[in-house]
């Protein structure tokens, strides 16, 4: 017995690994877990949505102006 990752769309499967056999097998589909869409993405950040205070909006906003000082005047690689 041989295991590969892949996706299911809905519809179809999609290999990630290659298919390590030929032919027509049996299979065994195991569904492990669900793949966050960008709405559930979305939702789950709302969902916190007005739990941090001014402070904390501070800091985060400091950390991405940090960030963004940080990437200026490099040579792109």
């Amino acid at each position: 017995m041989q295991a590969i990752n892949a996706i299911f769309d809905g519809n179809n499967f999609r290999p990630i690994d290659p298919i390590p056999v030929k032919g027509k097998y049996e299979v065994i589909i195991t569904f492990i877990k669900s793949i966050d869409t960008k709405e559930k993405k979305r939702q789950r950040i709302l969902k916190h949505f007005g739990t941090w205070d001014n402070e904390d909006i501070k800091a985060i906003e400091e950390i991405v102006q940090e960030r963004a000082k940080f990437s200026l005047n490099r040579d792109k690689i």
